[in-house]
């Protein structure tokens, strides 16, 4: 019987069901989690420091840094790092983000483990360390189970975006992982309103702490780039081969290498991939490891251009423009006030954007074929190119005169308190 409603059920009707089974899985999970929470919660409340375990995937992606240095100062908190492995295209690749992302932190003198042992290829137990709390900043299922759903539904979980929330699709608010989380910052008043009408937590599961990472901006020094070439940046994003309309890099990987060439003696390029670009590349039907490497090598090797897979605020601050299609970037570079383009693919019509992230396009120079990007750049080139944004980026994001870091440590601290 089953089988044959599902069978003559208009198109519609299942898709109304689905979400509405959904909803209510999501909903009693939030709900038994809240029971949980309150148990995690009668076990630490006396003790004199609590451990903080930060999951770390990839060096590029840690946008903690002020919160980890302040709890690294606070007697209360015991923070750690714990690299966790990039399963989804195969062990090499993972093997070797693992080591670039722990010496990252071993580099900056951070406390840090690696959750992979390679002496007895065996993988570190969350038990093993007994975290009090732990600190996700992806949400997406890309590691091994017991760093992702196992870690979520067994303890405190916080959730700090590594990105600036600019759109409003429901993955990013609303799948298992955000019903579970014990708390979600909140990046700004759009995002909050967003997990609130999406997701099944409820208002009290939300903070509103800003974006942790501008306090590194807020604290550079924007000079202007002294270089006699003017400084552009091609980052494109990883969603390639995907429904989601975002990236356009199939569309223009060749053309930026024509073009990086063509103004080679005005110019100085430099390709900033999203993390996870490469690997997708070496997967992808059309591309392939060998043109991927080839590509790579390209922005790595010429002498008229750079390639750039790690930090990259000091990058932004020596730049002059850039060109890119990422989501993270279509907020942060703007704080910065240099002339930037948001390529937009032709399946691309704003809609999947939330309010903060139309303001931000809306704000800045749009590419949707190759004419815009050539004009783009000869504009950057010969200084006929105005500023971006008038928008007051900082109090949309900031609120008061509390750091993001100082909300999430108070929030923390009064919540098990």
């Amino acid at each position: 019987m089953k089988q044959l409603l599902k069978r003559y059920l208009p198109k519609s009707l299942k898709m109304w069901l689905i979400r509405h089974r959904d909803r209510f899985y999501k909903s009693r999970l939030s709900k038994k989690m809240s029971i949980k929470h309150k148990n995690f919660l009668w076990n630490i409340k006396d003790k004199k420091k609590i451990k903080i375990v930060f999951l770390a995937i990839h060096r590029s992606t840690w946008k903690l840094d002020s919160v980890f240095k302040k709890m690294l100062q606070d007697p209360y908190f015991e923070p750690i790092i714990l690299v966790c492995p990039y399963v989804v295209y195969g062990e090499d690749s993972m093997h070797r983000d693992m080591a670039d992302t722990y010496q990252y932190f071993h580099d900056k003198g951070y406390p840090v483990l690696s959750s992979y042992n390679a002496d007895d290829q065996s993988w570190l137990k969350l038990e093993e360390i007994s975290p009090d709390i732990i600190f996700f900043t992806n949400p997406h299922d890309l590691t091994r189970k017991e760093y992702y759903e196992d870690a979520y539904l067994n303890y405190l979980s916080c959730y700090v975006p590594y990105h600036h929330e600019v759109d409003n699709e429901d993955v990013q608010y609303n799948q298992i992982f955000h019903n579970a989380m014990w708390i979600i910052f909140s990046t700004h008043l759009v995002s909050r309103d967003l997990y609130l009408t999406l997701s099944c937590l409820k208002k009290q599961n939300i903070v509103l702490s800003g974006y942790p990472f501008l306090e590194n901006i807020s604290q550079l020094v924007i000079d202007k780039n002294s270089q006699e070439k003017k400084v552009i940046i091609y980052a494109p994003h990883h969603e390639i081969g995907r429904e989601r309309p975002y990236s356009t890099f199939l569309e223009y990987a060749d053309i930026m290498k024509k073009l990086s060439d063509k103004y080679k003696d005005q110019a100085l390029f430099v390709f900033k991939p999203h993390p996870m670009l490469k690997s997708k590349l070496y997967i992808h039907q059309d591309w392939g490891k060998e043109r991927a490497d080839s590509y790579f090598a390209y922005w790595e090797d010429s002498k008229h251009t750079q390639l750039n897979t790690g930090e990259y605020l000091e990058l932004f601050q020596e730049s002059d423009a850039m060109i890119h299609d990422c989501g993270s970037f279509l907020f942060e570079y703007l704080y910065f006030k240099k002339p930037v383009m948001y390529l937009l693919s032709k399946k691309n019509h704003k809609s999947q954007y939330n309010q903060l992230g139309i303001k931000a396009l809306d704000s800045i120079k749009n590419g949707r074929n190759v004419q815009d990007i050539e004009s783009f750049i000869r504009c950057v080139i010969s200084g006929e190119i105005d500023n971006n944004s008038s928008i007051d980026f900082y109090m949309q994001c900031f609120h008061n005169d509390k750091s993001p870091s100082d909300k999430i440590l108070n929030a923390i601290k009064e919540k098990i308190k």
